[in-house]
């Protein structure tokens, strides 16, 4: 018997690994019957996927959980018609289907509605030919709310509106470090025009760090 703990919370898992250190001290007498055997704990949220043999159905777990962009998504909707392949797996694509569409639905810009999804390959289609649009969609949004913010309260208070909104979308779209390092390069920018720039790149660049480095051009000039 293999004692197994899946955690999938935001803080590292840190309670002790041995059953008996989860047990309040008994006297001497009782301290023989009480359980004492280590459990093996996979902590989803910090584990690197390496960790976790190729094909094994807990890699995909592990990158939903670990998903922070559409670009997450898709690797793993990729991946796993082939780890679920054959009649016998049919209930369990069901199961990675409704996840996949929870977690798109999380991702999709204000007023998007997602189509039907019933396999693998439609989420994986439809994140394929949906998926570039959103960046598009989020600036858009992000604008009008700044905009908005803007009147509401100023003309600095909306350009910290933009800043933020700027920060949350890198990370949907390239992770939390990229939004992260784009705060302190963004802290720099004071120009509404320069921000509206580095939204446009947001939506063009391919990498974190493409578009990161052309948010230090912007923050330099």
């Amino acid at each position: 018997m293999l004692p197994v703990v899946l955690y999938n919370g935001t803080t590292p898992w840190r309670a002790p690994r041995e059953v008996g250190d989860l047990i309040a001290p008994v006297g001497p007498w009782l301290t023989p019957y009480q359980p004492a055997q280590r459990y093996f704990v996979v902590d989803e949220q910090h584990v690197g996927a390496d960790a976790v043999p190729s094909g094994n159905l807990m890699r995909a777990v592990i990158g939903l959980e670990q998903s922070r962009s559409p670009a997450d998504l898709t690797r793993v909707a990729n991946a796993l018609p082939v780890w679920l392949a054959g009649s016998e797996n049919a209930e369990l694509r069901g199961v990675f289907v409704d996840w996949l569409r929870s977690s798109i639905e999380q991702m999709l810009p204000a007023g998007e509605a997602l189509p039907a999804m019933e396999s693998l390959e439609e989420v994986r289609m439809t994140l394929e030919e949906r998926v570039k649009e959103w960046p598009a969609q989020w600036m858009r949004e992000g604008r009008e709310q700044g905009l908005e913010q803007g009147r509401e309260q100023g003309l600095e208070q909306g350009l910290e509106h933009e800043r933020g909104l700027l920060c949350r979308m890198a990370a949907r779209r390239f992770g939390a470090e990229t939004g992260e390092r784009l705060a302190a390069l963004l802290a720099d920018i004071t120009e509404a025009n320069h921000l509206a720039e580095a939204g446009d790149w947001l939506v063009r660049c391919d990498a974190g760090d493409e578009f990161l480095a052309r948010v230090e051009l912007i923050a330099r000039s």
